[in-house]
């Protein structure tokens, strides 16, 4: 299955930031990642690999070693 690009209104959507340079900003500060630009430094980014950040930074994603081990507490 092929991941579907972010369009460039989907990317100002998303970072809130017009310029290239400062979407690029906005996913090294929110992520930790540097991304993949184009020759005229627009960013390459698919919704896929979006969706795989936003859920590593608020913990729902695993390392890919299989399901995250969940450990219940009952006091």
């Amino acid at each position: 299955m092929a991941s579907r690009l972010m369009s460039p209104g989907d990317l100002v959507e998303i970072t809130g930031k017009r310029r290239y340079s400062k979407q690029a900003e906005w996913f090294k500060d929110q992520f930790g990642v540097t991304v993949t630009q184009r020759d005229d430094r627009s960013i390459v980014m698919t919704w896929s690999t979006y969706e795989a950040l936003a859920a590593r930074k608020v913990g729902l994603a695993t390392n890919g070693d299989g399901p995250g081990i969940v450990e219940l507490c009952f006091d």
